[in-house]
């Protein structure tokens, strides 16, 4: 890729874009590496405008990430021009997506498709969040090579 080239974008995606989406935006940009611009956003309207969860920032930060300044946004508040690919949490996600989409040529991946997605910590706390985590670090360098695979960029 050269510097003239147009950064590719892919968008994460969860229900309220604080705590996997957010997680999964940081791991997979680190997996996708330059030459891609990986953000985040949330199915509900009404999480917009809210921080990373705690957890999801402790997470991170024990890999040496930071979502301190994460402030969620809902996914109608998104440009969608130049997303060539969203990743979801999950199937019921990537249909509520794909009805937001509206016939736009975007591609939606579900991560850990073949087991139903990538399970919400919300609720399991601080190990719970780990799960999660050690989870993506498994699943997203597949979705990543999936990515480049299709765009044509065999790195």
């Amino acid at each position: 890729m050269t510097s003239l080239e147009p950064v590719r974008q892919v968008l994460c995606v969860c229900v309220g874009n604080i705590s996997r989406s957010p997680m999964m935006s940081a791991l997979l940009q680190r997996d996708l590496g330059d030459g891609f611009l990986v953000q985040s956003a949330g199915l509900d309207k009404d999480l917009a405008g809210r921080p990373a969860n705690h957890r999801s920032i402790d997470c991170m930060r024990e890999r040496g990430l930071d979502l301190s300044g994460h402030v969620s946004r809902w996914i109608g508040s998104v440009d969608l021009d130049g997303i060539g690919w969203i990743v979801t949490v999950g199937p019921d996600e990537a249909r509520e997506v794909r009805a937001h989409l509206k016939n736009r040529p975007i591609s939606v991946i579900v991560a850990n498709a073949e087991h139903g997605g990538i399970p919400d910590p919300y609720e399991l706390g601080m190990d719970g969040y780990r799960e999660c985590v050690a989870l993506l670090d498994v699943v997203l360098p597949h979705v990543a090579q999936q990515i480049r695979t299709r765009e044509g960029d065999s790195a």
